[in-house]
């Protein structure tokens, strides 16, 4: 797969730097220029809107009433942030986690099946879809992996499984930590494994952050694909450890 040499200078490379894209060396994530009070839009009060049948408030940005009890589906376009009403500019990889696991637990309160159980098996049915699509917005905004992969799908470039790093110092590094955790007799070598592992995790977050701040798509993409690397080796370490606890 790689050559011997290529392996081999892997192994020369300083430990501290190790799992660090270069690009992310010299890219500052678009967060980092933004005020404090900016990036704090996120916990903004959400904009409720009205119903269409009794015009009282909503009481979260989904169409679903609990005051006359009508509920519609949304439009198969609807974006993951305006689910949870979030903002998607400026960057729309900037999403305040806790906000959103608070208006997942609210939305999902309003839209549970079994709230509409009593309201007919039509209604019942429009909360399950609901549901559903609740679920799977969170779960692609929660995780910074699946957050990049949606917003470059957004922009009609899909991560695939099969996508490849084209660096072979990078895949060096993935391949020798990959066989120290194989060839691991101890917990301090998975350990140490681990820690440079998560470096680089954090630093390959903060490029993506830079490069979708800037809609550098295809950069974005690499970098996206660089880290399911990094949590394919994270998950390798995890998993050790608790074989070996």
């Amino acid at each position: 797969m790689f050559s011997i040499i290529a392996h081999k200078a892997a192994r020369s490379i300083p430990r501290v730097a190790r799992f660090i894209p270069r690009a992310s060396r010299s890219i500052l994530p678009a967060s980092r220029s933004i005020p404090n009070a900016a990036r704090l839009i996120h916990a903004s009060v959400p904009q409720n809107t009205r119903c269409p049948k009794c015009s009282q408030p909503l009481p979260t940005p989904l169409p679903a009433c609990t005051n006359c009890w009508h509920i519609s589906t949304l439009p198969p376009d609807t974006r993951f942030h305006d689910i949870f009403d979030l903002p998607y500019e400026p960057n729309p990889f900037l999403v305040d986690v806790s906000l959103l696991k608070k208006r997942f637990r609210d939305a999902q309160s309003i839209c549970h099946p079994d709230s509409w159980a009593s309201k007919g098996s039509n209604k019942q049915d429009v909360a399950q879809a609901l549901s559903a699509r609740i679920n799977e917005a969170y779960q692609g905004l929660l995780n910074p992996l699946s957050r990049a992969e949606y917003i470059l799908q957004r922009h009609h470039i899909p991560v695939s499984e099969t996508d490849q790093v084209n660096d072979m110092q990078f895949m060096s590094e993935i391949m020798e930590a990959r066989e120290t955790i194989e060839d691991a007799e101890n917990e301090s070598d998975v350990l140490s494994v681990m820690g440079e592992t998560r470096d680089g995790i954090k630093s390959t977050i903060d490029e993506l952050e830079g490069l979708i701040g800037k809609m550098q798509w295809e950069d974005a993409k690499s970098a996206a694909v660089r880290l399911r690397y990094l949590e394919g080796i994270e998950r390798a370490a995890k998993k050790w450890l608790d074989n070996h606890s």
